[in-house]
């Protein structure tokens, strides 16, 4: 299996999260800067190159997972993704919308003060996507490394 793993904005690509996925799969985890010009471009390219089985994305990591995998038709595991609220507009040079419908599953953080949980909701059901495609949890916009896992398992064991 390979997973293209896109972290949140300002974080690393170094940590648990990273090593436990490399224990599992086969990992692209590019340290990221999205406020670097032509980032998408760059990320969607590296992306298509890697040819992964599935895209894990948390928070703006999320929002690039989501467009990506509309755009490649990549399933995709995503973490309270910046659908909405983002901090900045990272450069996206080179995006055209996806026309591809792949399945995807958010994890949405009920206590997210940043992303706003329910404005996500309504973006993507208003995309297609119904109740079976999200898990509105407890925890807020950081994920603990035992929600990543948990729900990384319990994704792969259903739906890969």
């Amino acid at each position: 299996m390979k997973i293209a793993y896109l972290h949140g904005l300002d974080s690393k690509n170094l940590g648990p999260k990273n090593e436990w996925l490399k224990e599992i799969s086969e990992v692209y985890d590019p340290l990221i800067d999205y406020r670097e010009k032509n980032i998408y471009q760059k990320i969607k390219s590296r992306i298509k190159d890697f040819n992964p089985d599935i895209i894990i994305g948390s928070s703006m990591g999320g929002f690039f997972g989501y467009e990506i995998a509309k755009a490649q038709n990549i399933k995709a595991l995503l973490f309270n993704p910046a659908l909405h609220s983002r901090s900045f507009e990272p450069d996206m040079h080179g995006y055209v919308k996806g026309n591809f419908n792949p399945y995807m599953h958010f994890i949405l953080g009920k206590n997210d003060s940043i992303i706003n949980p329910f404005r996500t909701i309504e973006i993507i059901t208003n995309e297609g996507y119904s109740s079976d495609n999200y898990s509105l949890l407890n925890h807020g916009h950081d994920t603990s490394i035992t929600l990543f896992q948990s729900e990384i398992t319990k994704y792969i064991k259903n739906k890969l």
